[in-house]
């Protein structure tokens, strides 16, 4: 049962959180636009955007099992205060190899940081208020990705592209000190000795667990098309609707103003997880049909209710869909399991950015959006009746970690 106190630790966790997410909007924002104008072409770009995924591919096994071992109150400011040291290193005008790495550095802290503040939400409020809990967490952040990019842009053309950098170290040095100020858990989920092969446990489950499984794939496939959508809208816009920048810059706001819009709404609707699995399709038709309407669009006004359908729907969908993973997830491998999924998604990220620095410029842009669009409503067709049917079960039992049998080699390092 979520107490007053446990609302209050989560809305400040969401403030701060959100607030970190803002600079790191500042930051990147003002890296591309110096990267672009030294010269730096679409392949640089993209080099920066896949930077920070990477570490939440490839450490996802390891900060998983950190997350569980190791209470959030004693990882959280040790990262975040290494974080603000490395954003500060980013605000010098260093070669592009460098600012990649920093960026990688910056996104090894959020791979270890991110799993480790998810999975504890449970433990604060409870399982039930969890889809309230992330719709709250989704507004925020809603807020933070409407409002970084313009801020950015009006930092950098009076003060230069040092000080939003600058200003995401700070946010940063903040995020370290939330965990002094909240009552936290103080003791890890896992105890005991490690034993071999229990980082892969997060991975087992996802497998296995045929809720969390559906849910993953389904979450991979829609960041996928979203991630496309982004790319593709670019050129839509402006080369097949003949729309001006502004206008571009407007279809960005609009979407995200409909997922802060549900965010809100969201917030206050009481959902028990029997019918999590319902409000997850429902949002996920919505942002299917939001990005194939906006493929068939002929003015850009269409745009501002088709993207505004995509927005309320991605924003149900992220809330309620990580709300029922973690529900699902054994307790002491939550963790894991968070880091898995966010592993997974982050592969859609990156596949989202091939698909826009390959497939867009060889395909018209209206023609990937359909795609994305109809690829979407597909894939939930197929998993809908096994997310109906399998949400009906208990959980799985947690998993013993010598016992695990995958079906490729992969081996814990020494």
């Amino acid at each position: 049962m979520a107490t007053p106190a446990g609302w209050n630790t989560i809305r400040v966790i969401a403030s701060a959180r959100a607030f970190s997410m803002f600079g790191d909007e500042l930051a990147i924002f003002a890296l591309l636009l110096r990267v672009k104008h030294e010269g730096g072409g679409a392949l640089s770009i993209a080099a920066i955007l896949a930077a920070g995924h990477l570490p939440l591919i490839l450490l996802s096994p390891w900060t998983g099992t950190v997350a569980d071992r190791v209470p959030v109150r004693r990882l959280a400011p040790v990262v975040n205060a290494g974080q603000a040291i490395l954003a500060v290193l980013l605000a010098f005008n260093s070669p592009l190899f460098i600012s990649i790495a920093l960026i990688s550095f910056i996104g090894t802290g959020q791979a270890f940081t991110a799993p480790a503040w998810s999975s504890t939400l449970p433990e604060i409020v409870g399982k039930d208020a969890l889809p309230r809990a992330m719709s709250l967490m989704q507004a925020l952040y809603a807020l933070a990705w409407m409002a970084g990019p313009g801020i950015a842009g009006l930092m950098v053309s009076k003060l230069g592209y040092a000080t939003p950098m600058l200003a995401n170290a700070a946010t940063f040095a903040a995020l370290a000190l939330v965990p002094m100020f909240l009552v936290l858990p103080f003791h890890p989920r896992e105890k005991g000795p490690r034993e071999r092969g229990d980082v892969w446990v997060g991975l087992q489950i996802v497998r296995q667990e045929p809720v969390i499984r559906a849910l993953t794939i389904l979450l991979f496939s829609l960041v996928v098309a979203l991630g496309a959508l982004n790319v593709a809208d670019l050129f839509f816009v402006l080369d097949d609707l003949h729309a001006s920048t502004f206008v571009y810059g407007l279809t960005g706001s609009i979407f995200a103003g409909g997922q802060l819009v549900a965010a809100l709404v969201n917030e206050r609707r009481k959902v028990d997880q029997a019918r999590l699995p319902a409000n997850i399709i429902v949002g996920s038709l919505m942002l299917g049909f939001g990005i194939l309407l906006t493929g068939f669009a002929w003015h850009w006004s269409l745009l501002l209710f088709t993207l505004a359908l995509a927005g309320v729907g991605g924003s149900a969908l992220n809330a309620y869909a990580f709300a029922l993973i973690l529900q699902r997830a054994p307790e002491v491998s939550r963790g894991r399991v968070t880091s898995a999924v966010q592993g997974v998604l982050s592969i859609g990220q990156l596949t989202s950015l091939a698909i826009g620095g390959v497939v867009v410029s060889l395909i018209d842009p209206r023609i990937v959006i359909l795609i994305c669009g109809a690829a979407c409503l597909v894939v939930l067709g197929v998993l809908s009746p096994a997310l109906l049917s399998a949400s009906a079960r208990n959980q799985i039992d947690d998993i013993v970690p010598p016992r695990l049998n995958l079906d490729f080699p992969l081996e814990e390092s020494e």
